[in-house]
C-alpha cells in the first residue's frame, strides 16, 4: 500500500531551501558553543583548591587560637594556684599573729600571778639590787618590743598578702574570660572549617566526574575523527557506491532486496512497540537515502548512542524526519545536504542489535509512523 505526505511537488524547491537553511544553523550551532557556561575539569578542581586554601588559612588560625586558648588556660591555673598560695599564707600569718598574742597574754598574766596581782613595774622597783633591777628592765622591754614588732609585721604580711590574693583573683577572672573568648573562636573556626571541608570534598568529586566526562568527549571526538577521516577514505576509494533509487512509493526503498525481520507495531517477543522497520541484510549491505534532506545527526564511532549504534537522522522539511540504525559504516556528516537514493552507509550491527539489519524508522512531526505505507 502506498500513501503521501502531504507535500506537493511544486513545494520540492521550498522544501530544499528550508533543508540548506537547517544544515547552515546545525553548523553555527557546532562552530560556536555557549562558552558562558562552560565549566571544566580545571576550573572545578582551582575552585576547590581555592577552599582548601581557606582551610589552610583556617588551620592557622586555629593553631593560633589554640595557642591563645592555652595560655588563657595556663595563666587562669597559675594564678588560681597563687591565689591559693596568698590564702594558705594569710591563714598562716593569721594564726602566727594570734599565738603572739596569746604568748604575750599569757606572759602578762604569769608575771601578774608571780608577784601576787602586782604591776610589772611594781615587779621592777621591788628588785632586790641594781642588776636585779637592770635584769627585769631589759626583760620587759624586750619582750614589750619583740612582741610589738612581731604583730606590726604579721599585720603587714597579712595586709600584703591579701592584697595579693585580690590580685591573683582578679587575675583568674580575667583569664577565665579570656578561655571562654578562645574557645568560642575554636568552636566557630572548627564549624568553619568542616564546612570548607565539605565543600572541598564536593568540589573535589564534581572535578573528577567532569575529568571523566572530558575524558569520554575527547575519546569520542578522536573516533569520531578515526571515523571522518575512514569515511573520507571509503568515500575517495569508491566504497560508497552510486545512488539507488526503487520502488514506486513516496519514498524510496532504503535497502533494496533486504527482507523484512521485524515490522512497525507492538511485539510480543520482547513485548515493545517497535517504530521502525527492520530490513535484514548481510553486513556490509549499502543502504540509501529515501529522499532528498539535511543530514540533522550522524554517528561513525560504533558507540551505543541509545542503542542505535553507529546512525544517521535526515530532515526532509515539514516535520518529515527519517531515521537508519545500526549501520557498520556512515558515509555522511551532520548538517551534510544528501539527494534521494544516495548511499549513506552500510547495513551493520552496532548498538542494540542481534544480527546484521537496518533499522528504517519514519517520523512526522515527531510521531513514529508505519514505514511500510510510504515505500
Amino acid at each position: 500500500m502506498t500513501a503521501a505526505f502531504p507535500i506537493k511537488a511544486t513545494q520540492r524547491t521550498l522544501v530544499m531551501l528550508m533543508a540548506c537553511m537547517a544544515s547552515a544553523f546545525i553548523c553555527a550551532c557546532a562552530i560556536a558553543p555557549n562558552a558562558a557556561h562552560a565549566v571544566t575539569a580545571a576550573e572545578k578542581q582551582a575552585e576547590a583548591d581555592a577552599v582548601y586554601a581557606q582551610i589552610d588559612s583556617l588551620q592557622t588560625s586555629l593553631n593560633e587560637a589554640i595557642e591563645r586558648y592555652d595560655n588563657a588556660q595556663a595563666a587562669y591555673d597559675e594564678a588560681i594556684a597563687l591565689r591559693d598560695e596568698a590564702a594558705a599564707q594569710i591563714e598562716e600569718e593569721t594564726q602566727r599573729l594570734e599565738t603572739l598574742q596569746e604568748g604575750m597574754s599569757e606572759f602578762a598574766v604569769s608575771m601578774y600571778k608571780q608577784n601576787g596581782g602586782s604591776s610589772f613595774l611594781d615587779v621592777i622597783l621591788q628588785a632586790a639590787s641594781f642588776d636585779e633591777f637592770l635584769t627585769y628592765w631589759d626583760l620587759m622591754n624586750s619582750v614589750s618590743q619583740r612582741g610589738g614588732e612581731l604583730i606590726v609585721e604579721t599585720k603587714q604580711a597579712r595586709e600584703k598578702l591579701e592584697k595579693a590574693k585580690a590580685t591573683y583573683e582578679e587575675q583568674g577572672k580575667r583569664a577565665e574570660a579570656e578561655i571562654a573568648s578562645a574557645d568560642e573562636k575554636l568552636q566557630q573556626i572548627e564549624a568553619t572549617k568542616a564546612a570548607l571541608a565539605e565543600e572541598a570534598a564536593k568540589l573535589d568529586a564534581e572535578a573528577a566526574e567532569l575529568a571523566v566526562q572530558e575524558e569520554l568527549a575527547a575519546e569520542a571526538a578522536r573516533q569520531a575523527a578515526i571515523a571522518a577521516e575512514q569515511r573520507e577514505e571509503m568515500i575517495a576509494s569508491g566504497t560508497a557506491g552510486a545512488s539507488v533509487i526503487s520502488g514506486s512509493g513516496y519514498f524510496s526503498h532504503p535497502c533494496p532486496g533486504a527482507s523484512i525481520s521485524s515490522g512497525f507495531g507492538y511485539r510480543d517477543f520482547d513485548a515493545s512497540f517497535h517504530q521502525g522497520l527492520d530490513l535484514a541484510a548481510s553486513e556490509g549491505t549499502p543502504y540509501y537515502a529515501a529522499d532528498s534532506g539535511t543530514v540533522m545527526y550522524a554517528t561513525y564511532d560504533g558507540g551505543w548512542n541509545g542503542g542505535a549504534g553507529n546512525w544517521v537522522v535526515i530532515s526532509h522539511g515539514n516535520g518529515i524526519v527519517t531515521k537508519y540504525m545500526h549501520s557498520s559504516a556512515v558515509f555522511v556528516s551532520p548538517g551534510q545536504y544528501v539527494e534521494r537514493g544516495q548511499n549513506i552507509g552500510l547495513v551493520g550491527n552496532t548498538g542494540n542489535s542481534f544480527g546484521a539489519h537496518l533499522h528504517f524508522q519514519v517520523e512526522v512531526d515527531g510521531v513514529a509512523v508505519n514505514p511500510l505505507n510510504y515505500i
